[in-house]
């Protein structure tokens, strides 16, 4: 598979912009189709351009897949960038309203429904999967509340356990729901008191205790 860091990086403007419009497309695509049922000819038709762009940029449907997912997962990974400065109360929230808009919606969830089917038959997409996504969230986190510890704000004796506690907590029964069926009819309203709730009861055992 081709590199697609290696690749967005040794384009022109003009052609990192028909990567960008490629890269919308297939998550349009694969939000309403799901894995299986996209195709490269729809989101080359959605996007313009030719599908000897697509193969070179990306490789293949599956390039173009994880290229995708790590373009629109990166919404919740640059919140933790940009956390210089910012108290753990804000940066934590911010993270949790950002992973409920990127996980629980009925498209998403459908998406990764078919995902999950996929991966009996082509176990290594679901390996990537979750490398590119769950795990790289839960990994930025952990660094995230390493760096906490080491500055004496929090007091995290496991950053990967906790990370992995924070993110689960967040998703939760909405996920797990979902994944069966019952999708759950979210407002701006209740995805902000499920972010500051969950922040409020992790944070509580995470203070310094002198």
């Amino acid at each position: 598979m081709n590199d697609p860091h290696a690749t967005a990086n040794s384009l022109t403007p003009r052609g990192q912009a028909r990567r960008q419009r490629l890269l919308c497309a297939a998550r349009d695509v694969f939000l309403e189709k799901g894995y299986a049922g996209a195709s490269v000819s729809d989101i080359v038709a959605r996007a313009g351009g030719s599908l000897s762009t697509l193969y070179k940029q990306f490789g293949n449907k599956e390039g173009l897949f994880i290229a995708a997912l790590e373009a629109h997962a990166s919404t919740v990974w640059t919140r933790l960038e940009e956390s210089h400065q910012k108290p753990p109360e804000e940066v934590l929230f911010e993270l949790a309203q950002g992973l409920i808009d990127l996980v629980i919606s009925v498209p998403q969830i459908r998406l990764i429904r078919g995902i999950n089917a996929e991966a009996e038959r082509t176990p290594e997409l679901g390996q990537m999967f979750l490398e590119r996504g769950p795990d790289r969230t839960r990994r930025e986190l952990a660094e995230y509340l390493r760096t906490q510890h080491a500055t004496g704000v929090l007091q995290v004796d496991n950053p990967k356990e906790a990370a992995g506690m924070f993110t689960g907590m967040v998703a939760g029964e909405w996920l797990i729901d979902g994944l069966a069926g019952r999708f759950p009819e979210l407002t701006d309203e209740l995805r902000d008191q499920r972010a500051r709730n969950c922040t409020a009861i992790f944070l509580a055992g995470l203070r310094r205790r002198d």
